[in-house]
């Protein structure tokens, strides 16, 4: 038999929120290879491993490939496949049936990590009425997007190709993570050109290692830090005060607000050398030209909007707003994309005014997101209203929701769950009806990043499964809102693109389209905010209750029975909760560890490579993972790993005991998003006995949390590093 015909397609990877160029080898049309595309100008042919586990989707023998109906009590694992039409019917019934009686509020859509959907999911919504989509927004991007928003109308991104003097990575471990377009090569090659690093993280990431200076703050005080950066700009005048005079409000007000952040202060709070706060401010506020990359693990605290905002109000005082090398706003291309798309005008004001939270969480509502705290209250205590359906696309909610326990109880306590999804999730196997979902490789997308549109192809098709975008367009018509849908997704491509002048079957073809840069759009007609200035004291919020300038809450502080400061992290090679039963990314790296300082290993007689219970209340269970000592770490702070659940386990408490949200709640959260804290917890740790079985990590024995025998710490051995260092991973899918 003779080889073979091969081809090869150029795509864009969706194993992360990155975006790198992908080649895929196809050999009699299925996929044999994929490699990173040199020719694509973002990554430059880099790609890591969670690249290179695509064709694990495609090949795993786990996928879900056909409709699933629960036949047995919710958990038990006891499903029925069914046809399409059988499981979809099945599914508009339910949320129809729902809405008839509670409302169409009462229907609650939900999404995790986003395989280019998310505007589909809150289109079904605004068209059926219901202004309740949960997903992980509160503790990931938005934050940081309505800060941006509301303090000068736009959203940012660093500007490396514009050669910053310095970059200011902040819970950002960039060269390991990339994020909507913007990936670490691009810093790469910035700091090959001389551009110099400051890195603010509670560990010393491999980001950190690069850095002139590294500030190993405390986990949960990047408010206050922020606060006496801007403190230091005013009171030395680094501030640019022509743009200060000619662009921003409030500033006199400001000056007077972070009076009391000097670096003694600021010191005392963050653990932090008085010189060096003030080195990393003059590094910054000095250079030329300089830049901010903020990551998503700020936004995971109850400072989390105001974090943000002390950020874009440090980057407009410096004259970086906008500015080459510095933090440029997105100007989008004209297409169909995430702003007009979801049809916002399909919800009625009336219907908006029932977002669950919306009273309390007033920015994060102004998203149209629901926090998922407010919607475990909610369902629980059925206030302000019942909640009877969740249907829920790409996100396992049991292990990347805050409070796990609570989400167990408001998910058994549904009339209806559904998930779409490729693999059978511990929040999958308590689901009524489970939707076989496609991968990246087996749909067709626009991309749409700061820096570039580009097409990513179908190559392939895994028989039974269908993307979610197919699932949208079929449930609308169903459910009697079709005639806001295209008939087809590629009807609904071309409509996206027709601002550009072309079809999806023409963009395909062309593959990727660069945005021009533009700097300095507020020289003409000013900044899109209601004073067309900077707002560094912000009058809109302080009508809706807030403040009008940004502060600073103290996090929880350790006790005597919790010592430890825990923050979290994902691995490098998952993203989010995703790809644990994928062989690629798996295979050296099966059980979840906690990164602890050797004083601390010592004190409790631990071995790099033992279990550890990680436990907030002395008393009850805890969560199970393996040390990895270093001195990447405080004595007093602890890296858990965030996302962990065992896909080889079928009883869902089982799947899930390592998740570190079960030791997370909601009883600290942003006031503006509703944000909780998953960063600088309190928390305590003890040795465990026993051994690993085959399914992972022993079940906790409880010895005494100070042993009196401590023995020495193994040296560390080289692990992967968790992806985000301490801040840079969010609980998304």
């Amino acid at each position: 038999m003779g080889e073979g015909r091969t081809t090869t397609v150029r795509t864009v990877c969706r194993m992360c929120h990155g975006g790198c160029g992908a080649l895929v080898e196809l050999t009699d049309g299925v996929p044999t290879g994929i490699t990173g595309d040199p020719d694509n100008p973002t990554s430059e042919g880099y790609f890591c491993l969670k690249g290179k586990a695509s064709l694990d989707l495609v090949r795993s023998p786990e996928r879900l490939r056909t409709p699933l109906i629960r036949t047995g009590p919710r958990g038990s694992g006891a499903f029925r496949p069914a046809g399409w039409d059988e499981a979809l019917d099945r599914v508009a019934d339910e949320l129809r049936r729902s809405a008839e009686r509670h409302g169409p509020e009462s229907v609650v859509l939900g999404q995790g990590t986003d395989r280019n959907y998310q505007e589909w999911v809150f289109r079904l919504a605004n068209a059926l009425g219901t202004p309740n989509v949960v997903g992980p927004a509160h503790v990931c991007f938005y934050p940081r997007v309505m800060a941006s928003i509301l303090t000068y109308g736009g959203f940012t991104f660093c500007d490396y190709a514009g050669d910053p003097e310095v970059a200011l990575l902040w819970g950002s471990n960039k060269l390991n993570t990339h994020s909507d377009g913007v990936i670490g090569v691009g810093l790469l090659r910035a700091l090959e050109r001389g551009t110099r690093l400051v890195v603010v993280d509670p560990r010393r990431t491999r980001t950190a290692q690069r850095a002139d200076l590294h500030l190993q703050l405390r986990p949960g005080t990047d408010a206050a830090l922020a606060l006496g950066l801007v403190h230091l700009v005013i009171a030395n005048k680094w501030y640019d005060a022509e743009f200060v005079d000619r662009h921003t409000s409030g500033f006199d007000a400001l000056e007077r607000h972070v009076r009391p952040y000097g670096p003694g202060a600021v010191a005392a709070i963050t653990g932090l050398a008085p010189d060096d706060i003030e080195t990393a401010a003059r590094m910054y506020a000095q250079a030329s030209r300089a830049c901010v990359e903020a990551g998503t693990g700020l936004s995971q605290s109850d400072n989390a909007f105001d974090t943000h905002r002390t950020i874009a109000v440090l980057t407009a005082l410096t004259g970086n707003l906008d500015a080459p090398g510095g933090d440029v706003i997105w100007d989008p291309m004209p297409i169909e994309g995430r702003r007009g798309f979801p049809r916002s005008d399909l919800l009625s004001e009336e219907q908006a005014a029932k977002r669950i939270g919306g009273a309390v969480h007033k920015v994060l509502s102004m998203t149209g997101w629901v926090a998922p705290t407010d919607l475990q209250e909610a369902i629980l205590h059925e206030r302000p209203y019942r909640v009877s359906s969740l249907l829920v696309f790409g996100s396992n909610p049991l292990v990347s929701h805050e409070n796990a326990t609570a989400t167990r109880a408001a998910l058994g306590k549904l009339d209806f769950l559904g998930v779409a999804d490729m693999f059978m999730t511990p929040s999958a196997r308590l689901a009524d009806v489970v939707l076989p979902a496609s991968s990246w490789l087996e749909r067709d997308q626009i991309v749409e990043f700061n820096s570039y549109l580009a097409a990513r192809r179908r190559v392939t098709t895994v028989e039974g499964t269908r993307p979610d975008e197919e699932m949208i367009i079929e449930l609308a018509q169903r459910l009697g809102v079709g005639q806001h849908f295209a008939p087809s997704v590629e009807a609904a491509l071309d409509a996206k693109l027709s601002g550009i002048g072309l079809t999806w079957k023409q963009f395909q073809e062309i593959g990727h389209l660069p945005n021009t840069r533009r700097y300095r759009k507020y020289e003409q007609g000013g900044f899109r905010t209601r004073s067309g200035r900077v707002e560094l004291a912000h009058r809109g919020l302080e009508a809706m209750g807030y403040d009008a300038l940004p502060g600073f809450r103290p996090p929880p502080a350790t006790t005597d029975e919790l010592p430890y400061v825990m923050t979290s992290a994902h691995n490098i090679q998952f993203f989010n909760t995703e790809f644990r039963q994928l062989p690629t990314t798996s295979h050296r790296y099966r059980e979840p560890r906690v990164t602890l300082h050797p004083r601390t290993a010592e004190r409790l007689a631990v071995a790099d490579g033992d279990p550890v219970e990680i436990y907030r209340d002395p008393g009850r269970p805890g969560v199970v993972m393996r040390a990895r000592v270093s001195d990447a770490v405080a004595p007093d702070v602890v890296v858990a790993d965030a996302g962990w659940w065992y896909p080889d386990e079928d009883d869902v408490d089982a799947a899930t005991r390592s998740s570190v949200n079960r030791i997370t709640d909601g009883d600290r959260r942003d006031p503006y998003m509703g944000s909780t804290m998953l960063r600088g917890v309190p928390v305590g740790m003890r040795r465990v006995a026993g051994t690993a079985g085959a399914a992972g990590l022993a079940d906790p024995q409880r010895p005494d949390p100070r042993p009196s025998d401590p023995q020495p710490s193994h040296p560390q051995p080289s692990h992967p590093e968790p992806e985000g260092g301490s801040h840079g991973a969010h609980p998304g899918h």
